[in-house]
């Protein structure tokens, strides 16, 4: 008899050993799959795709670059950004490059993306003037729009493929200015970086750019040009039709979100 009883207390004593180490079993496995790496890589397997390729109007990387880092920290994804001229970038997209959004200085290429079935969505997102800067050397030189035509000064336009330089090239013809500026015109970048460079570095003596990059590269304005010049200037945004458009349109959101990074250097929200 009291063979048996032992027999059935060694029994018991094997089969807690089990559900012990059982549940100790289930437990690790279940914190194995709560780690961040883990949830990170079932992330990764249920097909949403935490990175986002961002094509970008050259003159708007200040404010995006600011809005990129603040947008990678909150939401733990990667932004990868393509700064260019905005019917460069237009064009690479056409061909195929992979983009899942699109911000360019010239609604032009927006509805034409649209025309062209490449868009998802799209909106007006920004709204600036074209300011005429003049280099630290040529302020007493240079003081409105009409000096350019003066003998002797130098000053720099935007390649007409870029918004700026197209924009530039509309003012100077409405003003009546095109035509006699001509032997004074040293040079056409790509992008307006580059023409406010030329301006603060002296290279030229004064240059038709962004109202914004001019804010940004703290260059003198000597003079700011209405609509009535220009045209409308407005900086809009698409969706890539068939790319990442869940994370695309969060990014949009969030950059109106913080249009305060924008504002600062000169830019008006789209009403």
């Amino acid at each position: 008899m009291a063979k048996k009883a032992l027999g059935f207390l060694l029994c018991l004593a094997l089969l807690g050993g089990f559900f012990v180490f059982g549940g100790c079993g289930s437990q690790q496995q279940a914190a194995s799959e709560n780690k961040p790496g883990k949830q990170a890589a079932a992330l990764k397997d249920s097909g949403k795709d935490r990175e986002l390729k961002v094509y970008i109007c050259a003159g708007l990387k200040k404010p995006m670059d600011a809005v990129i880092a603040k947008f990678q920290e909150e939401k733990g994804v990667k932004v990868i950004p393509n700064y260019g001229p905005s019917g460069g970038l237009w064009a690479q997209i056409k061909k195929g490059q992979p983009c899942d959004l699109y911000y360019s200085a010239d609604w032009m290429y927006i509805e034409m993306a649209n025309e062209e079935g490449k868009l998802s969505e799209y909106r007006k997102f920004l709204k600036d003037n074209l300011a005429l800067v003049v280099s630290p050397s040529a302020k007493d030189k240079v003081k409105s729009v009409q000096d350019l035509a003066k003998p002797g000064v130098t000053f720099v336009v935007c390649d007409p493929k870029a918004p700026v330089g197209a924009y530039a090239e509309t003012a100077l013809k409405n003003l009546g200015l095109w035509e006699k500026v001509q032997g004074n015109l040293k040079a056409r970048p790509s992008t307006v970086n580059q023409a406010a460079i030329m301006v603060k570095e002296d290279q030229v003596d004064a240059g038709l750019i962004y109202v914004s990059v001019a804010t940004g590269n703290r260059l003198h304005q000597a003079q700011v040009l209405g609509e009535d010049a220009t045209g409308e200037i407005v900086f809009g945004v698409g969706v890539i039709k068939g790319a990442n458009e869940s994370l695309a349109k969060e990014f949009v959101e969030f950059a109106v979100q913080h249009v305060d990074e924008f504002t600062k250097y000169g830019w008006k929200p789209y009403a």
